[in-house]
């Protein structure tokens, strides 16, 4: 039997096929899909990395990459964004429920 996959929402770095191959040994099975109801701010994390936050703003949504990883690609990308950042389960414009990163300093705002 398989191992269970998970879905992780990227949006920044991790959607570059250099890193994706750094971090997962290539690229993830994936489709398109965005985060509604957020905003992408660029170099916002230590002054070089994107964070999403949530906007309220309607219509507003961030596209980026649905991954389907192992439960052993999940720790390595915990391990790549380091404790800059935490996971957190949310729901996709596809219905999709993924994990997504955002910043850690905002952790208290956002559950």
């Amino acid at each position: 039997m398989p191992a269970p996959k998970e879905y992780l929402f990227v949006y920044g770095t991790l959607t570059d096929p250099h890193i994706s191959e750094q971090v997962f040994g290539g690229l993830p099975p994936y489709t398109r899909d965005s985060l509604e109801g957020f905003e992408k701010l660029e170099a916002s994390v230590a002054g070089q990395y994107p964070e999403v936050i949530p906007c309220g703003k309607e219509g507003t949504a961030v596209a980026g990459m649905l991954l389907e990883v192992s439960q052993e690609e999940l720790r390595r990308a915990d391990l790549y964004e380091t404790d800059l950042y935490y996971r957190k389960i949310l729901s996709l414009k596809s219905g999709r429920q993924a994990w997504v990163y955002l910043a850690a300093r905002n952790k208290a705002n956002t559950g």
